[in-house]
């Protein structure tokens, strides 16, 4: 009987063709070889030769494989695991140019040099829209009242971003007695509230709506933004805050709980400075006081433009605009990644699968890694990019300084 040192020498002599040992191979004694990938073969007159197969260079089917072998379909791991076709358990079972991700057990891009490709999700920003409810809303505006063509809008913003963008809801004047004050946030910000706020609203297109704008006559916009910093997700310290401040009047003289116009500056100036959120500034028709908007929008931080510092909407059509503008503009610049790199010294960053963007710890241009939360943000001229829908794909690459197969 042949030792076991014989056997394998035997089997390795057969697997790269040796000629003295071809002869053994045809019969004399079992043996298990590698060959093609889920092929199976019979030997000679002496004993028989199987194969247990796998991916076609796997490495599926080597001395000490499966045992028993692999009922067809399944196909042997390198592991020395019977597995379904299409699975893995470790890289040596996937195509080149491929690694297996052994959460999903399926095999996933990576570099030619070893790399594997990130899976990476943008982190979605909170947008807290502060909407007036005035009665002055109830008035025309481009084929419809200014209500309607405001609820319209915001239906179409959050139905086109559903999932981009996690919005919430308040409206002003609210519910409450006295009627210059405000409650808590409607709607407050987190994730699927699209539905909620698209069915509130639609609601309160109807008279008998408790939120259709018939009462209090009042434009309380100080109340209604000090209401905006008790927001809890604002705290969230992991993704971008905004405010979307939309009113078509001025501060009611009757009004000034929070400190009519200078408390609003205060507020909006403080949630920017203080809190790290900016406040989208828009005003919807004629009835608004432009220089004290301009003044809103400066403290907010996100100006719409100059002359103009706050966004000028007065019909459907534009306001559909600035929605979409503002929207885009909340757009984050950081993607989170499942998981923890091995090295982080050794990420790698490339748009489109051609262009490499470098790191940059000032975060004046390109992108940086955090630890501590395990994202990658991009900056400067690389992040305005992102948010104009110039970059297609974001390949986010570990280990390897070459962009993955698309």
């Amino acid at each position: 009987m042949a030792t076991l040192a014989h056997r394998f020498a035997l089997v390795v002599a057969c697997a790269i063709g040796i000629p003295a040992a071809l002869a053994a191979c045809d019969g004399g004694g079992e043996t298990t070889g590698t060959g093609a990938a889920g092929a199976s073969t019979t030997g000679g007159s002496g004993g028989s030769t199987s194969t247990t197969g796998g991916t076609a260079g796997s490495g599926a089917g080597i001395p000490g494989g499966c045992e028993p072998a692999c009922v067809e379909p399944q196909i042997c791991s390198v592991a020395g695991q019977c597995i379904d076709p299409g699975t893995c358990l470790k890289d040596g079972d996937c195509p080149e140019g491929t690694v297996c991700d052994t959460n999903t057990k399926t095999c996933v891009p990576g570099g030619g040099c070893g790399g594997k490709e990130a899976k990476a999700e943008a982190v979605a920003p909170n947008l807290l829209i502060v909407l007036d409810r005035s009665c002055s809303m109830t008035q025309a505006a481009g084929g419809g009242t200014k209500w309607e063509v405001a609820v319209a809008a915001i239906q179409n913003m959050t139905a086109v971003f559903n999932g981009k963008i996690r919005f919430g809801l308040s409206m002003f004047p609210d519910l409450v007695d006295p009627q210059c004050q405000q409650a808590d946030i409607i709607v407050p910000v987190a994730p699927a509230t699209e539905m909620t706020i698209s069915d509130m609203l639609g609601a309160a297109l109807q008279q008998n709506d408790p939120y259709f704008p018939n009462g209090p006559c009042v434009t309380n916009i100080d109340t209604a933004m000090e209401q905006a910093t008790t927001e809890p997700a604002f705290l969230d310290p992991d993704r971008d805050s905004y405010v979307l401040l939309i009113t078509d009047g001025k501060q009611s003289s009757g009004c000034s709980a929070a400190g009519g116009d200078n408390g609003t500056t205060m507020i909006i100036q403080n949630l920017h400075d203080m809190m790290g959120v900016p406040t989208f500034v828009l005003g919807f028709g004629n009835g608004i006081d432009p220089a004290q908007m301009n003044t809103f929008a400066d403290a907010g931080g996100v100006p719409a433009g100059d002359p103009t510092k706050y966004y000028d909407a007065s019909d459907q059509m534009s306001l559909d605009a600035a929605l979409t503008t503002i929207a885009n503009k909340t757009l984050g610049c950081t993607f989170s990644l499942d998981e923890m790199p091995p090295n982080p010294d050794e990420i790698f960053v490339f748009f489109d699968n051609t262009t490499k963007v470098a790191k940059d710890p000032t975060h004046a241009m390109g992108w940086d890694y955090d630890p501590a939360t395990n994202q990658i943000t991009f900056y400067g001229p690389t992040c305005d990019s992102l948010k104009a829908g110039e970059i297609t794909d974001v390949d986010i690459v570990f280990g390897c300084d070459e962009p993955t197969p698309t």
